[in-house]
């Protein structure tokens, strides 16, 4: 089966026709890859036990919003695999089915170009993975998670980081302490106008560079997320929380410094929220934060930054070498 309906970006203008067919192109190879025999044994295996096209698309849907739902495919795969087998191809052709229901959804998305560009490349990897990177989509992961609200479209990937719609929450207000108030709280009147909703941006873990983050991907994520804000109105900036973005980290690592670089020099906010977890990763792939963490002269904490939209999108203009 393939696809025909017109893309659309904006509510009055249709996206680029080489970007419409790349996406139509994209959710076709999806559609084929359950008509594989190792999708259809899937499928098959599914449907034994209760699970429909309609049903894998509301599992999916809850994947990241309910507590248990991520267990529950986890939970799922084992009852029809053999628990000794490292495999996701249940969770695969759970969100196969997913794009398969939802490929309607998909083709009127009103998103940029590089964005859809990006979707188009996730939906590619979907269809046809190689095998280790197949496993990663393996549940309760982190990155099937990711892939499920990518596939139920709530979160959009543009590039070196992914995008979702959220907004400051309340507990993180005396995360910030009386100092960080006086600093937020006018912060947000003035130039933000609320605390949401904002596009809160996470790290892609199939980034060009699995092993670092690159500067320049960076920047070209932000001018992607800031084509989003203009057909966005509603969205009043970029919204992130990590030790990533804690000045406490770039005393230990700062090669890592030019990450608040965008927010710091264009009228962004960061402010520290208190310590970082183990579980957050600071710890991982930096021998020198351990070393200092396990010393005790390393104390890690986490960070929020802000970017109000209408900065980002000053920003954005004066980098138009960043364009897709």
């Amino acid at each position: 089966m393939t696809v025909s309906v017109a893309v659309r970006t904006h509510a009055s203008s249709v996206v680029n026709a080489s970007v419409a067919g790349e996406l139509v192109a994209a959710i076709d190879s999806c559609l084929g890859a359950l008509d594989t025999p190792l999708m259809r044994k899937a499928t098959d295996a599914l449907r034994n036990q209760g699970f429909d096209e309609a049903e894998c698309a509301n599992l999916i849907a809850e994947v990241g919003s309910q507590p248990d739902a991520v267990q529950q495919v986890a939970q799922l795969r084992d009852r029809i695999w053999s628990v000794d087998v490292p495999s996701a191809d249940i969770e695969r052709c759970l969100l196969l089915h997913t794009v398969h229901r939802r490929r309607g959804e998909i083709v009127r998305l009103r998103m940029g170009d590089g964005v859809l560009r990006c979707l188009s490349d996730e939906l590619r990897f979907l269809a046809d993975p190689l095998e280790r990177d197949a496993v990663q989509l393996r549940a309760p992961s982190d990155n099937f998670v990711s892939m499920a609200k990518i596939a139920t479209l709530r979160r959009f990937p543009a590039g070196q980081l992914q995008i979702e719609r959220s907004g400051i929450p309340l507990s993180w207000l005396p995360r910030v302490g009386p100092r960080g108030l006086t600093i937020l709280l006018p912060f947000l009147a003035r130039r933000t106008r609320g605390r949401r909703p904002f596009f809160f941006h996470h790290i892609a873990w199939r980034r060009k560079n699995r092993l670092f983050l690159l500067e320049i991907e960076q920047n070209r994520s932000y001018y992607r997320i800031a084509q989003e804000l203009e057909s966005h109105p509603e969205v009043r900036g970029l919204l992130t929380e990590s030790w990533l973005h804690s000045p406490d980290t770039f005393g230990v690592s700062p090669h890592l410094a030019w990450l608040n670089k965008p927010f710091a020099e264009n009228g962004g906010l960061i402010l520290t929220l208190g310590v970082a977890p183990e579980s957050s990763g600071v710890l991982t792939g930096g021998g020198e934060r351990r070393r200092l963490y396990e010393q005790g002269k390393f104390r890690p904490t986490t960070a929020m930054a802000i970017w109000p939209r209408a900065a980002m999108l000053d920003w954005a203009r004066s980098h138009p070498e960043l364009a897709d």
